[in-house]
């Protein structure tokens, strides 16, 4: 929730994890990004899938993030695929 907040602006009181559990989890190396003085490096990532009725995107941390949006679940799976559905399904 903490990220979501940070890096989207979006208020944490108008959304809820669709479950306590990462929808996913992602172990993959990072090149090196010298403009951030970052060396390549290992990242661990974990995703979490959030509902909203009313929620919206404030100002996005451009450093962290390119865009963000709500999306119909729909569209939101040809996004980024079926993990977000198992997810929803999970916490019904």
């Amino acid at each position: 929730m903490r990220e979501l907040t940070e890096e989207t602006g979006v208020d944490p009181t108008d959304v809820a994890p669709t479950s306590h559990v990462p929808m996913y989890v992602e172990y993959g190396k990072v090149p090196a990004r010298p403009d951030k003085g970052e060396p390549e490096h290992f990242h661990l990532d974990f995703g979490y899938c959030f509902t909203t009725a009313c929620a919206d995107v404030g100002s996005i941390q451009e450093s962290e993030v390119a865009g963000a949006a709500w999306y119909p679940l729909g569209e939101a799976e040809r996004l980024v695929g079926h993990r977000i559905a198992r997810s929803l399904r999970a916490s019904a």
